[in-house]
């Protein structure tokens, strides 16, 4: 049955792979049929080769199994987290009872948000450049002049590729930049990507609302500080950066759905109702998670940031996640922390950094981002 040398010939190969399958079909005890797996496996991975589960130290962004994570010493999360809140809506958290109209609202926002059909129907489309830039990250033929060319095509996006192109963050020499052929030329590939993909979503993310009227506007702060964040991480990791950069960006793309249409059901419903923060804030955090799972599915976006997305969920039942889903965690939870003006106590913000493993100037870099030249 073997060639010369021991090794087996793809002909004796196939023969034993018939014969195995046969005995698999056999095989009457649950344990016959594992073993026969197990074998006709073996022998696939010797004949045609195969991927190593995981290199050792440098685990997949999809490994599950890779850590278990933990909350820094000395923070309360939910703490942190219902300060991000207060921030957000610029109003404390009351505990309330909802009104019966208000409760019936919240329970057809879930169930209209739930439904795949009637989800479609009410979050925005991906923009067709998401995925061409994603593209572009495996053709090594794209080049500037393709992005100048989609966004000569349209003023509004040009005009907010310039407003973040002049951000002390991505502009760090200072110059003021007055054209897309300079922001081109300053930004280079890399830094062009970041900025437009950050300029199509900040519409999606930034909406107007009858409440709240800042709601929108300090989430999409807080997407492009997470963006950021993750970008930063991911290059200590020798991960794609962009990749994680845009799973930063679309994380919460949940929180704001809820939110417009909460609103949106408000307004048609109950015009003269003006529910405060405590209507918002419990549906937000019960059911964001996974409607930003699912929408990242249902915009089809990479595989690795929908599976990072579905493992925050897991992170609050204390199970391990892979290396994209820490990357988020530790990046949102910071900019949570930001977000609630906690960096401005400067030695709690410095344990918090060490805690997360974060870069000391990080939370200078999120005053960057909001600072114009």
């Amino acid at each position: 049955m073997l060639g010369s040398g021991g090794k087996i010939g793809p002909d004796q190969a196939v023969l034993r792979c018939r014969w195995m399958f046969l005995g698999l079909l056999l095989a009457r005890s649950h344990r016959m049929r594992n073993s026969v797996f197990m074998a006709v496996g073996k022998l696939l991975r010797r004949l045609f080769g195969g991927k190593s589960e995981v290199s050792q130290g440098h685990p997949e962004p999809g490994d599950i199994a890779a850590v278990q994570i933990k909350a820094p010493v000395g923070f309360s999360i939910p703490e942190i987290e219902s300060q991000f809140y207060e921030s957000m809506f610029d109003s404390p958290i009351k505990e309330a009872q909802l009104s019966v109209p208000q409760k019936l609202v919240v329970d057809v926002v879930k169930t209209t948000l739930s439904n795949p059909d009637q989800r479609t129907a009410v979050v925005p489309q991906l923009p067709a450049i998401i995925p061409r830039l994603m593209r572009s990250l495996r053709d090594p033929e794209s080049s500037i002049k393709d992005y100048v060319n989609i966004i000569d095509k349209d003023p509004s996006l040009s005009a907010s590729v310039l407003r973040l192109a002049n951000s002390a963050y991505f502009n760090q020499s200072g110059n003021r930049i007055a054209s897309i052929e300079r922001a081109v030329v300053k930004l280079g590939v890399d830094g062009l990507r970041s900025v437009l993909s950050a300029a199509v979503m900040q519409p999606i993310i930034q909406r107007n609302s009858p409440y709240f009227n800042h709601f929108g506007h300090k989430l999409w702060q807080h997407s492009l500080c997470c963006a950021v964040t993750c970008e930063l991480l991911a290059k200590r990791r020798g991960l794609e950066p962009f990749k994680v950069y845009l799973l930063g960006l679309a994380h919460d793309i949940g929180k704001i759905t809820i939110f417009s249409e909460l609103c949106k059901q408000f307004q048609l419903n109950s015009p003269e109702d003006k529910p405060g923060c405590q209507v918002f804030v419990p549906l937000i955090r019960e059911f964001s998670l996974q409607l930003s799972s699912w929408i990242a599915r249902d915009w089809d976006l990479p595989m690795d940031v929908c599976t990072a997305l579905d493992q925050q969920l897991a992170l609050g039942q204390g199970k391990p996640v892979g290396i994209y889903a820490r990357i988020l965690y530790r990046a949102n939870l910071a900019c949570e922390f930001y977000a609630a003006g906690g960096h401005k106590d400067v030695k709690r913000a410095a344990v918090l950094i060490k805690e997360l493993d974060l870069p000391a100037d990080l939370f200078q870099t999120m005053e960057s981002l909001a600072t114009e030249i």
